[in-house]
């Protein structure tokens, strides 16, 4: 079976002794494309360099929510003016996280248009970072369409969601939390989901699927969140594999 990681963030800091061997490994375990995910300018600056060393790497670029105060998307704009090349292929992660703070959500919103448009703009997806705050994720998204595909990475379902979702053809992202003990209801939502809509990911270096929680998540992982997909949906595992490898192609287009 071969892989491809469509949420990872290997330009990060974690892997500075180990960025090219572990790299390596993915590559030589199939998995055939990474999307090294950016979440302020200067972490998409380093998702560009590493895209470029690589064939394999791609780049997303964009301002997480919790860089709302210190960043600013013009940044990204001009990040991409001056690397522009086929390597960026969406921007992300974008979105809104009020988990922690929730303060500034009418910043967040605002940030969160705003590189919707930028990715109209540029012609690319969008990559979704949604936490704790579902309900003004549904109200934006559905206010303020990504012409050029929407994904939402690290999936949490809802009704409201799912029901998004379905209605609009947009994709989802199922990481190593789908492993971990989760209600029925998380798993019928996981079923009612095409499975022409779900690509896979593992957010590395964080959320490690099980056995593995505690360790520094990497691709290397996803035949495990693959395989528990394919349970989920009650599908055979090598169609699952198939199947959502050729759905992120698609949707990067790469």
């Amino acid at each position: 079976m071969k892989f491809f990681e469509t949420h990872a963030h290997y330009s990060d800091d974690i892997f500075k002794n180990n960025q090219e061997e572990i790299l390596k490994k993915c590559k030589d375990a199939n998995i055939e494309y990474i999307i090294d995910v950016g979440y302020n300018t200067e972490s998409s600056k380093k998702t560009i360099d590493l895209a470029s060393k690589y064939d394999y790497v791609y780049s997303a670029i964009g301002i997480h929510p919790h860089d709302v105060a210190k960043d600013d998307y013009h940044k990204i704009y001009d990040l991409y003016q001056e690397k522009k090349n086929d390597k960026v292929v969406a921007i992300g992660e974008i979105g809104l996280d009020y988990a922690f703070v929730k303060d500034n959500k009418k910043e967040q919103i605002e940030l969160f248009i705003n590189q919707i448009e930028l990715a109209n703009t540029l012609k690319l997806p969008i990559i979704i970072h949604s936490r704790e705050a579902y309900l003004d994720t549904y109200h934006v998204i559905k206010e303020n369409k990504a012409e050029y595909g929407t994904l939402f990475h690290c999936f949490h379902p809802n009704d409201d969601l799912v029901r998004l979702v379905l209605e609009n053809g947009y994709m989802v992202a199922f990481g190593g939390n789908i492993t971990y003990k989760r209600s029925k209801k998380f798993t019928e939502y996981v079923r009612d989901i095409p499975l022409e809509q779900i690509v896979i990911e593992t957010d590395s270096p964080y959320l490690p699927p099980e056995p593995y929680r505690g360790t520094v998540n990497t691709s290397l992982n996803l035949p495990i969140i693959c395989a528990k997909l394919a349970e989920m949906k009650n599908l055979d595992v090598e169609d699952v594999s198939k199947a959502v490898f050729q759905n992120a192609k698609d949707f990067f287009k790469v």
